[in-house]
């Protein structure tokens, strides 16, 4: 009798776990199939964000670079003895501080191998850059590893003078079939 009371028992007990489990298998089965089918018609818009972000990424690169191109400021913009802006580096500043639109007034200026050069120029900048500055908000001015491919206005007058005076003369050529005397 207590065998038999013990397997009614354990059979009850495997009937109502197996009922469970058939339950949790249809219910697991069912959210399977709603959760693809949600995913199945909202298929491409998932994808869509991750590859606009990744097509958007490199133009906002390129352009915070051409920002910081702009407004960077090479060893002709200061002198080299003192490292204080020359007038070319003062009228660079003030551009970037009254022209550039106000989220890209950050000042980047050329590295030396110098770390004392690099401080008394920054120093300049973020000088200069306080007078000019329309609010009371600090100059964002930083060292960067950018070259400068300007050169000096010197260097370029110097270059268009020399160009100026070694141009020929404009004389128009003879027409054929005339003589030219000379007196």
């Amino acid at each position: 009798m207590r065998r038999t009371f013990a397997t009614v028992v354990m059979l009850l007990v495997v009937a109502g776990s197996a009922r469970i489990a058939s339950a949790v298998f249809f219910d697991d089965a069912a959210n399977y199939s709603k959760r693809t089918y949600h995913m199945n018609s909202m298929w491409p818009w998932p994808l869509q964000c991750a590859d606009r972000v990744a097509v958007y990424e490199p133009f906002c690169i390129m352009i915070n670079n051409g920002w910081r191109r702009q407004n960077l400021l090479g060893a002709h913009h200061f002198h080299p003895a003192t490292n204080q802006l020359t007038t070319a580096g003062e009228l660079r500043v003030q551009w970037i501080m009254t022209q550039a639109p106000p989220d890209r007034r950050s000042i980047f200026v050329e590295r030396t191998l110098n770390e004392a050069t690099n401080a008394d120029r920054v120093a300049a900048v973020r000088n200069y850059a306080m007078q000019l500055a329309i609010t009371d908000q600090q100059p964002n001015v930083e060292e960067t590893h950018l070259i400068s491919e300007g050169r000096p206005a010197s260097v370029v007058d110097a270059t268009n003078v020399k160009f100026m005076q070694a141009m020929p003369a404009p004389v128009l050529p003879p027409v054929p079939g005339t003589q030219t005397s000379s007196p």
